[in-house]
């Protein structure tokens, strides 16, 4: 598994307002796997490897819970391979945001 198998494995999950997935959306700010030493069976010989994997995200918008339900969707769709033995979300907040107002 590489970092591209990773960022490829992401563009299952979608923003939950946008509809469309995060890696087009360009949520995505950094996708990373390193080895998990700590796995079950690491050391052992004919076992195959097992990464934990480092996904930081923009949300779309400034609502949280919006962004709570976009980190559990990234957790879940990882957690499902069998390569991931453990998965970091952390999210950003927004690039931008846009304000309510009103010209009167």
């Amino acid at each position: 598994m590489t970092d591209a198998d990773l960022l490829h494995a992401l563009r299952d999950c979608y923003d939950p307002l946008l509809r469309r997935n995060i890696v087009d959306l360009n949520f995505v700010r950094m996708a990373h796997l390193t080895f998990d030493y700590e796995a079950p069976g690491a050391t052992v010989p004919g076992v195959p490897p097992r990464y934990v994997a480092d996904v930081h995200l923009t949300a779309g918008s400034s609502d949280e819970s919006e962004g709570e339900q976009l980190v559990a969707q990234v957790s879940n769709r990882l957690a499902g391979l069998p390569w991931i033995s453990q998965v970091r979300v952390k999210l950003l907040p927004p690039a931008f945001t846009i304000l309510n107002t009103r010209v009167k």
